[in-house]
C-alpha cells in the first residue's frame, strides 16, 4: 500500500509539472495575443486546434503504448512539447500558434494517456474518486503555479515562453523514482472499441463530450477573457489562477463525496451552482475582489466533473480495459473540448467579454440537462452486487440477473 501511495504521488507530480508549464503557455499566449492585436476569433481557433492535435494524437499514442514503456512515453512526449513551447515565442503570429498548439495537443494526449492508465492500474472503486481528484487538483497546482511564474516574466520576450517549455521539457524526471508499473507496455488484444466503451458507460463516455466542451472553453480562454476585460497581466493571471486554485482545494473533499454518494448526482450538482455562479460573475466587476472568490467556486465546482466522470467509467468496466477506458474518455472528452473555446470566441464575438460566461452556462445546463435524464432511464445500482453483476456483462458473461436500472449503465 505504502508503496502504492509513494508510486501515485510522484506520478501525479509529473503531470502537475507538465500542467504548470502548459499553465504558463496558455496565459503567456492570453496575454501577446491582445498586445499584438490577434483577435479573440483567431484565438478561439488558435485554442481549439490544441484539441483537434489531442483527438488525433490519441490514436497514434495508443499504438505507441504497444512500443515503448510508460516512463519513456511520457518522457518523449514532454521533451517535444518543451521544444514547441519555445518555438512560440520565436514565432508570434497566429498560422504558427495554430501548428504549434495542434504539435502541443498531440504530445499531450500520450502525456494524459500515461498518467490515467497508470493512476487506474494502481486505484481500486472504493478510493478511485479521491485519487482521481488528487490527480486533477496537482494539475490545477501546476496551472497555478504557472501563473505565479506569469507575474515574474515579461511576456513581450521569448524568454518566456523559453521557461514555460524548460518546465514542460523537464516533466517527466521525477518519474525515475517510481518503480510500480512504469515498464509497463500495453497490448490492444482484446481490448474494447470506442463504440463499444460508450455503449457500456453512456454516461461517462458520451456525458465526456459535454465535459469537454465545459473545460475547453473554462481552461483556455479565461486568461483571454481577462485580457479583453482590461485586466493587467498580473491580474489576469491572479484570475486564472483564482479559477485553478478553486480546483486544487475543492477536488478532493468533492472526489471523497462522489466514492460515497452518486457520482452522477454530484455532477448534476456542481453543473447547477456552476450556472449560478457564471451568472453572478457577469454582473461583478472584473478584477474586484469578489471576482475572484466567485472564480475560485466556480473552478472548484467545474473541473471537477472530470474526474467524477472518468472514475464513474473505471466503475462500470472490467479489468484488464484501463486503456479502451481511457482512450475513449480522452478522445470524446476532445472532441467536446474543440468546441469550448470555439463557443466561448463567438458568444464573446457576439456579446461582448461576458459571452465567455454564457458559454459556460451552456456547456454546465446541457451535461446537467444529459446525466438527469442518464439517471432517470439507467439509475444507479443499488448495491456492489449490482455493480458486480453489470461488470460481467461488459466483459461478455452471462449473468443470472440483470442490474437494477435494466441497462449496463
Amino acid at each position: 500500500m505504502l508503496r502504492t501511495r509513494y508510486a501515485v504521488a510522484w506520478i501525479t507530480v509529473s503531470i502537475g509539472i507538465t500542467l504548470m508549464g502548459s499553465g504558463l503557455l496558455g496565459s503567456l499566449m492570453g496575454v501577446r495575443a491582445e498586445r499584438d492585436g490577434i483577435s479573440a476569433g483567431a484565438m478561439g481557433l488558435t485554442m481549439a486546434m490544441y484539441y483537434v492535435g489531442f483527438v488525433c494524437g490519441m490514436p497514434a499514442m495508443s499504438r505507441l503504448m504497444e512500443v515503448l514503456s510508460r516512463r519513456r512515453m511520457f518522457a518523449l512526449a514532454t521533451f517535444v512539447m518543451g521544444l514547441s513551447n519555445l518555438a512560440y515565442g520565436l514565432a508570434v503570429t497566429p498560422m504558427a500558434w495554430i501548428g504549434l498548439r495542434f504539435l502541443t495537443g498531440f504530445c499531450l494526449a500520450g502525456c494524459y494517456l500515461v498518467i490515467e492508465t497508470w493512476l487506474n492500474d494502481l486505484a481500486h472503486n472504493e478510493v478511485r474518486g479521491r485519487v482521481m481528484g488528487l490527480y486533477v487538483a496537482v494539475v490545477a497546482a501546476g496551472l497555478v503555479a504557472g501563473q505565479l511564474v506569469l507575474a515574474l516574466t515579461d511576456p513581450s520576450s521569448w524568454i518566456s515562453f523559453a521557461i514555460a517549455g524548460a518546465i514542460t521539457g523537464l516533466a517527466w524526471l521525477p518519474l525515475l523514482v517510481v518503480a510500480n508499473g512504469a515498464g509497463i507496455r500495453h497490448s490492444r488484444a482484446g481490448m474494447m472499441s470506442l463504440g463499444q466503451v460508450a455503449r457500456a458507460v453512456p454516461s461517462g463516455v458520451v456525458g465526456y463530450v459535454l465535459v469537454g466542451v465545459t473545460q475547453g472553453c473554462l481552461m483556455t480562454m479565461p486568461a483571454v477573457y481577462a485580457a479583453r476585460a482590461g485586466l493587467s497581466a498580473a491580474h489576469v493571471g491572479l484570475f486564472v489562477g483564482c479559477i485553478t486554485a478553486g480546483a486544487v482545494v475543492l477536488q478532493m473533499p468533492i472526489g471523497a463525496l462522489g466514492d460515497r454518494v452518486s457520482r452522477r448526482g454530484v455532477m448534476v450538482a456542481l453543473c447547477a451552482i456552476a450556472v449560478a455562479l457564471c451568472g453572478a460573475l457577469m454582473v461583478a466587476r472584473p478584477g474586484s475582489a469578489t471576482t475572484c472568490v466567485l472564480a475560485f467556486l466556480l473552478g472548484g465546482c467545474s473541473t471537477p466533473l472530470y474526474p467524477l466522470g472518468n472514475a464513474y467509467t473505471h466503475d462500470w468496466l472490467p479489468e484488464g480495459q484501463v486503456v479502451a477506458a481511457s482512450s475513449a474518455l480522452l478522445i470524446t472528452y476532445s472532441v467536446g473540448a474543440v468546441f469550448g473555446p470555439l463557443l466561448a470566441a463567438a458568444a464573446m464575438t457576439t456579446f461582448g467579454v461576458n459571452g465567455f460566461y454564457w458559454a459556460l452556462i451552456i456547456g454546465h445546463s446541457l451535461l446537467a440537462a444529459f446525466m438527469t435524464y442518464r439517471l432517470i432511464v439507467a439509475p444507479d445500482p443499488t448495491s456492489d452486487d449490482d455493480l458486480i453483476v453489470s461488470r460481467a456483462l461488459v466483459a461478455g458473461f452471462a449473468p443470472d440477473r440483470a442490474p437494477v436500472g435494466a441497462g449496463l449503465d
